[in-house]
């Protein structure tokens, strides 16, 4: 469809993050755009200018209660829903040997478990209406070589491509379109949590942490963005008639995706990620 969409956008709560800027370029376009937060202290920025397009609503991905409420009050302000962007989650950081198997569960309960029951929530208004938008906010780690330090994390992001890679064929014949949006590292403000199953001398490789965060930094993966660049970017894929299946947020991102489907053997991307990370 083109035209002026009704969105839904979770994860808006925080000024440096991809929902928040996602969410105010996609009003200042014209669209009606619901978001979900787990804070109001930064309610007034996120809405300054904006509140006869911007409208907020409590959601929590361990509660399909709210998540049910949620897409019901959207409903019945708008009449449907054209576009739902999974954005909320939280990092987990910690290598694979560093990091409580519990921590990962609950991890995977949120970023992985949490956002699926959400499109079940919304799959069948979509149906309905029969046309439809599920853009879920991955990262390019999921499509290209994952670095360390963030195994699990990036474990859920690629759970949840792989299975709405399986959702996009499964609701094509009502119009509804899958896309798992890609951005390389951004600079925002991630809700994280460090694994804390290995402290001082048990931890085999205590600064993996900063390793990964000295690695990022110095541009040797996709290269970082801004959270409005990546805004920018996803705003052009939420307006698309015909979304892709995967899009990234900019060539950074692309480059960095598209050297798994030059080298399916990852060899040359293993060699480049252990010379980077070699503390012998």
């Amino acid at each position: 469809m083109t035209g002026r969409r009704t969105v839904l956008i979770t994860g808006c709560s925080s000024p440096q993050g991809i929902g928040f800027a996602t969410a105010r370029t996609l009003a200042r376009a014209g669209h009606s755009v619901h978001v979900t937060v787990r804070s109001h202290a930064h309610l007034d920025e996120l809405l300054h200018g904006l509140e006869d397009r911007l409208f907020v609503h409590d959601l929590d991905l361990l509660d399909r209660a709210s998540m049910r409420s949620t897409v019901l009050s959207v409903l019945g302000s708008d009449g449907r829903l054209d576009t739902l962007i999974n954005n909320a989650g939280y990092g987990l950081i910690g290598g694979v040997e560093q990091v409580d198997v519990d921590q990962a569960r609950l991890n995977f309960e949120t970023n992985f478990f949490g956002t699926i029951a959400l499109i079940q929530e919304v799959l069948p208004a979509m149906r309905r209406q029969r046309s439809g938008h599920i853009v879920n906010i991955s990262t390019t780690f999921a499509a290209g070589l994952c670095p360390p330090a963030i195994g699990f994390y990036i474990a859920t992001k690629s759970a949840l491509e792989a299975v709405s890679q399986a959702l996009a064929i499964e609701v094509e014949p009502w119009g509804i379109y899958v896309t798992n949006f890609q951005p390389g590292p951004v600079m925002t403000e991630l809700s994280r949590q460090w694994g804390e199953r290995l402290t001082g001398d048990e931890d085999p490789r205590p600064t993996l942490t900063d390793e990964l965060y000295e690695w990022v930094l110095a541009d040797q993966g996709p290269g970082t963005q801004s959270a409005q660049e990546v805004a920018t970017a996803l705003r052009e894929v939420v307006e698309l008639d015909s979304p892709p299946l995967a899009a990234q947020s900019g060539p950074g991102a692309r480059s960095y995706a598209a050297a798994a489907l030059r080298d399916p053997t990852r060899a040359t991307e293993r060699a480049a990620m252990v010379t980077a990370f070699d503390r012998s």
